[in-house]
């Protein structure tokens, strides 16, 4: 299992760059090929998402409420401007 984990991470910032659809088909491949490293690399990108959930603005694409709760106006729509309170 350690070599599967030391594989996975030698993969992470490859699979990680990935857009969602390509991440998706290259881990199916992976994971014909190779399950232990597949199931490896799955934990390094979920944990890897989980730990980053909040690098945005909380109110950067999540509904008005979410604005309004830390006391922020709604933007018009088709702003994209998310300095401005």
């Amino acid at each position: 299992m350690k070599q599967a984990t030391a594989l996975a991470m030698d993969l992470f910032s490859v699979y990680s760059e990935m857009s969602d659809d390509d991440q998706a088909g290259a881990l199916a491949i992976l994971r014909t090929i190779d399950p232990l490293v597949h199931d490896a690399l799955v934990q390094l990108l979920v944990t890897d998402a989980l730990t980053h959930e909040l690098d945005a603005p909380p109110w950067h694409g999540r509904p008005s409420s979410a604005r309004a709760a830390v006391g922020l106006p709604d933007l018009p729509p088709d702003s994209t401007d998310t300095t401005r309170g």
